[in-house]
């Protein structure tokens, strides 16, 4: 693992590129800012992390990058894409887990979920049962994925919730705090998960609040709250 700062990262082949990234809520004599400056890039089998306390812009450069909030300052690529100038472009491109059972529909099961996810993704039936099958024994989720959503544990959510960011196998995937709701066990099935995207490829960045969660990580960007 190397540890950096705001600096870029690889250079080349970079699926991921943030440049001077920033963001700011609020009206000009209040304004908050949520994040700093950020300028990194995410190559192709790589792993990085964003570390920081809450309130450091995790979870901000996260949504800018899955174009769900438009940057104040700087510029993020997905693919080449600008999320906020070519949304469907860039979103087509990116695999999403914010961790939340909101994001579920409570009444379908587990399998059905992933198996909306991965259709509105394009992937055909079976192609998606198949990766839904992949999935559910690296993540250990064979045992409740029949289960309605709504009767999933925390921990078992948080893992259907990588699944999901997973299931179609996009080429840049999005992890927000993908440990803080997991076991031991579980977290050694979701390193090896988001590993396992990287080795096929996939550009992964993900979220922790303790550097030490991030040791098995290519890199360790480290974020301060502003």
């Amino acid at each position: 693992m190397r540890s950096q700062g705001d600096g870029a990262g690889t250079s080349g082949d970079s699926p991921v590129r943030l440049i001077g990234l920033a963001r700011e809520f609020g009206p000009p004599r209040r304004r908050i800012v949520a994040l700093r400056p950020l300028s990194l890039s995410v190559g192709r089998g790589e792993v990085a992390a964003l570390a920081g306390p809450n309130g450091s812009g995790k979870t901000t450069a996260l949504r800018i990058l899955a174009g769900l909030v438009e940057p104040t300052a700087g510029v993020a690529l997905v693919c080449g894409h600008d999320p906020s100038r070519e949304p469907a472009a860039a979103r087509r491109a990116v695999g999403v887990s914010f961790g939340s059972g909101r994001s579920f529909y409570w009444r379908l099961t587990a399998r059905q979920n992933l198996l909306f996810f991965a259709r509105l993704a394009g992937l055909d039936g079976r192609a998606a049962l198949e990766r839904i099958r992949g999935l559910a024994y690296d993540l250990d989720l064979e045992r409740v994925l029949d289960r309605p959503a709504s009767r999933l544990s925390r921990g078992m959510l948080a893992r259907l919730s990588v699944a999901r960011a997973l299931v179609h196998g996009p080429p840049v995937v999005l992890l927000d705090e993908p440990l803080a709701s997991v076991d031991g066990p579980g977290r050694r099935a979701v390193v090896c998960s988001a590993r396992g995207a990287a080795a096929a490829g996939a550009a992964v960045l993900l979220t922790v609040q303790d550097p030490e969660d991030a040791v098995w990580c290519d890199r360790v960007h480290a974020l301060t709250v502003p």
